[in-house]
């Protein structure tokens, strides 16, 4: 029989921090493509005719690779948010019956 302790109070502080961390980090991901596209350019400060093209393209790949990895987490939190809402939803049904 499996053992089952649940702390609400430290899923909830954890999916918070989970979506906090989505909402710190996406922005930064965004800057930080611009700044790359930016540098790449002909007047940016890191242009090689051939290169650059390339390696703005590999960077912008990473970046959306990257940042959809990164968006995923919340999916982790509303996950552990409906677990425990289930388990409330239970042990009320339970309480109740």
């Amino acid at each position: 029989m499996p053992n089952i302790s649940i702390d609400y109070a430290k899923v909830n502080t954890v999916a918070t921090s989970l979506n906090a961390a989505v909402t710190e980090t996406v922005p930064k991901l965004t800057s930080l493509q611009s700044a790359v596209t930016a540098l790449l350019t002909s007047d940016g400060g890191l242009w090689l005719q051939k290169s650059s093209p390339v390696l703005s393209q590999q960077y912008t790949d990473f970046n959306t690779s990257v940042t959809g990895a990164v968006n995923n987490i919340t999916s982790f939190a509303q996950q552990f948010n409906n677990i425990v809402a289930q388990l409330q939803a239970m042990d009320d049904a339970i309480s109740a019956s």
